[in-house]
Formats: C-alpha cells, structure tokens, sequence
C-alpha cells in the first residue's frame, strides 16, 4: 500500500512537470492569432483584459500589478457555465472542491481546507449564518454579481478570523450603462427546477444610480427510486431580492448602499410509519432567512491617498419545524418540543487607508476591523451568558501593511494584525509577500502568512439532540493558528485581441489545534474523541495537527472567438496515523484536473461552451484499533468522479436576447463511493457513499435586455 502510493505520487508528479514544460514551451512562441484583424465586436472583449481587482488590495489594481495572486471569475464566464448561485460556479473551479449534505446544503473546501476556514464576502462583508461550519453555497445567487474574486491562502491579516484559508468576494453590478435598463430572466430544468429574476436599473441623475434585483426559484425534489418521500436531494424554494443606491460625489469619490433579502425553505419528509393502520409521518421544514444592509464609501482623500470604509449589519434565521402528518385524518400537527428557532447576526465596521504615492518606492496602508457577533436560540447553551439561549463574541483589529518597491521589478508587502477578542487570546498575525518580476511575461510570486480562527458560537455553544442528531458544542475549544507558504511562477503576455497567462504555484498548510466534528465517548474528565466510530454522538474538538500541501498548474489562452483554459492540482493530505506507524507516508495525494473551451461565432451572435472536471480518487489515514487493542491504520478511500457541462447561446434582436441550451454532468456522476468507512459526519448521503449531483440535468434559459 505504501509503495503504491508512492508511485502514484511519482506518477503525478511527473504528469505535471511535462505538461508545465509543454506549455511553458508554448508560452514562449508567437502567439497563434498574431495581429490579425477583426470585427468591430472585438472591441468589447479587449475591455475584459483589463482586470481590474479590489480584495485585498490599497486600491483597486491591475491584476498584473497585484502582488497577491488574486483568481478572477467575470460575469461572462458566469453566464457561460449557466451558473445560478455560488455552488454551481465553483463545481468547475481549480482546488476548490463542493461537497453536500442533503439538509446543510453546500459546502467546500480550498486547497484542501474546509470552508470554515475560508471567509465568503459580498462587496467585502462577511456572509454570517455557518451551518456545520460552512456557508450553504446554494443560498448565494449570482443575479446580480458582475465577477467573483478568490484568494488562496490566509488572509488574515487583512480579513481576520474566518480567512486562514482564503477569501471569496462576490463583486455586485454597480455601473449603469443606459438611462434605463431592465433584465429578465426564466431558467427551467428537466429535473424540475425553475428560476425567474428581474433586474431593474435606472441613472436618476449624472451622479445617482438605482438598481434592484429580485427573482423565485423553486426545485421540486429528485428521487433515484421515484419515491415521492424518500428523496435525496430535498424540494425547495427560494426567493430574493437585493438593491444598491449609489452616489457620486465627484469623478474620485463615491457613497452607496447595498441591501439584499434571502428566504429558503427546504422540506425534509419523513416515511410512512405504520402504513396499513392509520399511516402517519413525520415532516420536517427548514426555512432560513437572511438579510443583509451595509454602506460604503470609497475614493481618494487628497491626491496620494485612497480611503475605503463599509459598515455592515447581517442577520441570519434558521427555522426547524416538525409536523406529524397523518394521512388518514389528513391532518397536520406540529410536534411539541421539536421546534427550533435560531438567529445569528453580526455588525462590523472595516475601514482601511492607504497612501498611492507613484514616484516613492514606499507605500502604507492602515486600518481597523471591529466585528460583533450574537447568537439565539434555544440550542446555543453559554453557561457564561447573561441569559438563557443567548451568547455572543466580538473582534476588534486594527492592522497595516508596508509596500516597498526599490525598483520596478521589485515589490514587497509586509503586513501585521493586531486583535482583542472577547473569548480568546488572539495573537500578532504577520504576513509577507513578495513579487519580482522577471521581464515582461514572467513574474514570481512568493509569501508566508499566519493564520488566526477563533471558534464560533456554533462550535462553542451548540447542543442539537433529537431522534436524528446529537451534536454538541465545546467550550473547551482552542482557536485555530496556521502557518502558509506559497511559491509561484506567472506568465502573462498580451496583444492587442488575444492573451496567454499560465502558472505553476506550490503551497503549504500547517494548522494547529484545527476544530472538526468527531464522534465522542463520555470520560471521567468529560468528552473525548471516540477511537471506535460507532458511538453516533458528535461534538467538536481540536484536532492537532493538519497539514494539506501541493501543486497548481494553470493555462489559458484567450481571443474575442476562442478562449481555452487548462488546470491539473494535485493536493496531499497529511496522515495522522503517521505518527505512530511510520511506515504509512506522511501524505496522500489526489489529483484534480480540470479545463474549458468557448468558442464564439461573432457574426451570428452564437457561442458554445464546455466545462470540464476531474477528481481523482481521495485516500485518508487515520489511526484505530484491532480486536487485540493494537493501534492500525484505518483507510478511508472515496472515489473519484467526473463533471461535465456544456452551454449553447444564441443572441437575437441586436444581442438583447440570449437563448442558452444548457447540459450539467453530462456524464451522469451521481455519488462517489466510500470504502473503509461510512461517509461521516451528522449528516451524509448514505453508508458507503457521498451525494455529487442529482444527475445528468438539460435546462433552457432566456435572458432578455430590455435597456434604452
């Protein structure tokens, strides 16, 4: 076994080291379009070439000119893959990984880091309301979103707890093109769900701009038995609604609001109990709502300096209600004692100031991150709060960074975060990154960050108990802290109509004390992790060490009719039964590959597109014990599978119509299969298995630009 897996990190390895010379080969030819002439639509491609980014930078940058390596997903790819909320536009995303829990709804991980660990914003404020740690990628639409910027890596520095593992900030519309602009849209799928949203925008004046956004989304259920009760994947509905009043102040300066509702109801139902004699069954309702309000203001204060700050206040509700359905009354009842009220909600205020001074090789940034957060209900149990069901934690930072640019190809960035936390001690949080540009195309990038979590409430003060769960939080928890470093090689060359990046990028985690869910037993000093996984009691621990390193190559290439991109990861996990049996290695490795290809007849308005997604099968290593109490190494394998999308667009009527014919996994991926051991977790697919998709899915989808 361990030869094996020696071999095939061999096998990888390799793999990647031909294919990056392959291309860096290519990278260095003269590009396959040279000049060459084309229509006058191109010109509106050449403007996405300038990526222009925000996260985590002094002011808004050139991509090119950014010392973090900041992943950029624009409006168009959105559209490309037909992607509706944030799940289903990161299935095809390098490192990014999407598991499901049928009753939690989505969650991921990046660079092999679970998503508690990786802090989601929306024009930079965090999006609250965690379920098992993560955030539920399904409830986040993309209606309204002109681009998705990603960081890897801990950005806790500038973004606090909640970044050691990266950041996703969704960027909403805020230009206004014409007077008036209104947009709709009508999505129906074979599987049975259907989406409808309207955009409304309108220029008030030269300095005042409107838009508000709403839509429903309603998923009928999907059954692989045609059960009308026991599905996997649960019916539900969605409806949401967002707006932003923007104001000019002048050419530099800009104020405006943002506000956004979400509601979700998911129905989870149960089976038919007694069947021949009065048949009853107990259902259950998720409902979730958020909303979300925050102001900005961003634009330079003089002519050096360039001043962002945004307040915000988020609120989040779970609702669980129980009802027993009996059929042959044909009466519902709702179940006492089995309903559930939760509300989390957060303030924050972050404001950040940097100077922009172009002909100094030294510039500075300053700011103050202060965040507040509570919790209620009846299953959060703080022995220290005030009152009953209710508990709360705040964080205030103050941080800065310096940027040294001796010359022109030289630039470094050393940052430094200061926090109170009211539960925690938090410690001094450094970060430094470094870019030396080599000539023009190549450019290395290279960093080592600290990375800093405290334990939420969830984890802290949760107690969830009912016939299908028994979860409990720990007070006892420690914060998590993390080391990073990141070493990468960039390409970029481009032409007047076409453009050619690549990179190759290695990196590594180290995190302490990192907080999971395990099955517990009951000790004379408290809970303790089980060794023996049979308990089906759960609560969170630390978990020593966890460890996750590897390789990220990336190519694309791009024209106004072609665009080609290209990735291959591979990600080692690190294997705690190594410690105590030394002959097992101390990583195993999956690969991932991914790539697309869109290719855009200009004159006749038609465009089609194919997505591409490998996951290589996923080994783990843990430590259990034999009949005789002998500590072995227990192996947990899940296998690999394949996503395949393709989207086919028409415009009509001078491009304000676009009819889109649409097909998700297309190879018909399912579940992966678990050997070893049971899927884990409070909630999972199955014994033996993880849910991937509901299936092979077409959809058809109308958007129509009514703007004058």
């Amino acid at each position: 076994m361990v030869k094996q897996s020696r071999s095939n990190l061999q096998e990888h390895m390799r793999m990647i080291f031909f294919v990056c010379c392959f291309f860096i080969t290519i990278g260095t030819c003269p590009p396959l379009y040279g000049q060459a002439s084309l229509p006058p639509d191109s010109s509106l491609w050449a403007l996405q070439l300038q990526d222009v980014i925000v996260t985590a930078q002094y002011a808004p940058t050139d991509s090119r000119n950014a010392v973090h390596d900041v992943i950029t997903i624009r409006e168009e790819v959105i559209e490309q893959r037909g992607a509706t909320n944030l799940e289903q536009l990161l299935q095809q995303e390098a490192n990014i990984r999407i598991r499901q829990d049928m009753v939690l709804g989505s969650s991921m991980s990046l660079l092999g880091i679970d998503g508690q660990n990786v802090k989601i914003m929306v024009d930079g404020v965090p999006v609250i309301g965690r379920q098992d740690g993560n955030i539920d990628l399904s409830q986040l639409n993309l209606n309204n979103i002109e681009r998705v910027e990603i960081v890897e890596g801990p950005m806790s520095v500038s973004y606090g707890t909640d970044a050691l593992g990266g950041v996703i900030n969704l960027i909403t519309k805020k230009s206004q093109l014409d007077r008036y602009d209104l947009n709709l849209t009508s999505q129906v799928e074979a599987r049975g769900e259907n989406r409808y949203a309207a955009a409304f925008g309108a220029r008030l004046t030269d300095d005042i701009i409107l838009r508000i956004n709403g839509g429903y989304d309603v998923f009928g259920g999907f059954s692989e038995n045609d059960s009308l009760r026991s599905v996997l994947w649960n019916p539900k509905e969605q409806w949401f609604a967002d707006a932003y009043l923007g104001y000019r102040l002048d050419d530099k300066r800009k104020l405006f609001y943002t506000g956004s509702f979400f509601d979700e109801e998911v129905q989870n139902l149960g089976n038919i109990r007694r069947p021949q004699f009065k048949p009853y069954a107990f259902d259950d309702f998720y409902l979730t709502r958020r909303v979300n309000h925050s102001l900005a203001y961003e634009g330079q204060v003089g002519t050096h300096y360039y001043l962002q700050a945004t307040t915000g206040y988020n609120q989040f509700r779970r609702y669980k209600r129980t009802l027993r359905n009996n059929f042959e009354e044909n009466e519902q009842l709702e179940v006492p004692g089995m309903q559930d009220t939760a509300r989390f909600s957060g303030a924050m205020l972050r404001a950040t100031f940097a100077s922009q001074y172009a002909d100094s090789p030294l510039n500075f940034q300053v700011g103050v991150d202060l965040r507040y957060d509570d919790a209620t209900g009846q299953r959060i149990q703080d022995s220290l709060s005030s009152r009953e069901g209710f508990s709360q934690i705040g964080d205030y930072a103050a941080f800065g960074s310096l940027r040294y640019q001796p010359w022109e190809a030289l630039t470094a960035e050393a940052g430094l975060r200061y926090a109170y936390n009211t539960r925690y001690e938090a410690p001094l949080v450094p970060s430094f990154h470094l870019k030396y540009r080599l000539n023009e195309q190549w450019a290395l990038r290279g960093s080592y960050s600290q990375g800093f979590r405290s334990p939420d409430l969830k984890e802290l003060f949760f107690e969830f108990i009912d016939i299908n769960h028994f979860i409990l939080g720990n007070p006892n928890l420690r914060a998590e802290r993390s080391d990073n470093l990141q070493l990468g090689l960039f390409y970029e060359q481009r032409g007047d109509e076409w453009r050619l990046k690549g990179k190759i990028k290695g990196f590594y985690n180290d995190i302490r004390d990192k907080i999971e869910l395990f099955e517990y037993i009951e000790t004379d000093e408290g809970i303790a992790p089980a060794i023996d996984t049979s308990t089906l009691r759960f609560a969170y621990f630390n978990q020593a060490v966890y460890k996750t390193q590897g390789i990220n190559f990336s190519l694309s290439y791009s024209t106004p009719r072609l665009e080609l991109s290209a990735n291959a990861s591979t990600i080692g996990y690190y294997n705690p039964a190594s410690e105590d049996l030394p002959e097992l290695d101390a990583f195993t490795y999956a690969m991932e590959y991914s790539g697309s290809a869109t290719y855009r007849w200009l004159k006749a308005g038609l465009s089609a597109s194919l997505f591409v997604r490998v996951n290589d099968r996923q080994v783990n290593f843990f430590p259990t014990t034999d009949a005789e109490g002998n500590t072995i190494a227990g192996q947990r394998i899940q296998d690999g599978f394949t996503m395949a999308d393709f989207t086919l667009t028409k415009s009509f009527w001078k491009e304000r119509i676009d009819l889109t014919l649409g097909a998700r996994n297309l190879l018909d991926a399912r579940r992966a299969n678990i050997q070893g051991a049971a899927s884990g977790g409070a909630h999972s697919g199955g014994t033996g298995s993880a849910p991937v998709s509901p299936g092979r899915n077409v959809f058809v989808r109308m958007m129509v630009d009514l703007g004058w």
